[in-house]
Order: structure tokens, then sequence, then C-alpha cells
């Protein structure tokens, strides 16, 4: 499978704490299982056109996932005029900034949760 035949695009926080650790391994599992195409967020933040265009006119769902409530990764997109996504935040899954050890079985639930989205 091709990653143009992937039906899922997936912008990550990849931030120094735990919550932004979560963020970016959710992305790359579900990468790596080939069931979404990871974006470069670096990309969009330094004004990758080509990369912003296809953000903008993709068919796909977008997926952001921040990991924590300072939402870098969405605030980044909406400055780049990309909108039409949806938003999670790995603090929502009960996960605590600092604190919360990464688990298979949290990890498990918020793949599942963006699968069901």
């Amino acid at each position: 499978m091709s990653t143009q035949d992937l039906n899922m695009m997936i912008v990550s926080c990849s931030g120094a704490s735990n919550t932004g650790c979560y963020a970016d391994k959710v992305a790359r599992m579900l990468a790596e299982s080939g069931q979404a195409n990871m974006i470069c967020l670096p990309k969009v933040a330094i004004n990758d056109e080509k990369l912003i265009e296809n953000l903008k006119t993709t068919k796909k769902k977008v997926v952001v996932i921040d990991g924590c409530p300072i939402n870098c990764a969405e605030k980044i997109l909406h400055e780049k005029g990309i909108v039409n996504f949806t938003h999670i935040n790995t603090t929502d899954f009960g996960i605590t900034k600092g604190k919360t050890p990464i688990t298979d079985d949290k990890l498990n639930e918020i793949i599942n949760y963006i699968k069901s989205i």
C-alpha cells in the first residue's frame, strides 16, 4: 500500500515530555502499521508550501495529536490556515504531564480512539 492509498494523515507533537512522547509514538505506530501517513510538523512550521496546500485540500481525515494543553501542533496548523482536522490531546486520556509512564495499554487506547473517529 502506498502512502497515497492511506485514508488518514497524522500530525503530532513530538515534545520533550511524556505527553509529547505519547503523541509521537501514537502517530508512528499508526504510520508503521499502514493506517496513516505521518506528516512532519516542522515542515508545516517552516512554510513547506506543497505540504501546507496538501493538508488544506486533502479529502483524507487529518488528525492532529498534541501532548499538552499548549496545543502547539494545533496552533501551527491554524497559523498556516489549515483548519479541517480533528484535534486530540494526550492529556484527554488521563495522562499527566511528567508523571504518567508510557504503556502499551494507554498507547492502544489512544490509537483505538483515533481509529473510531
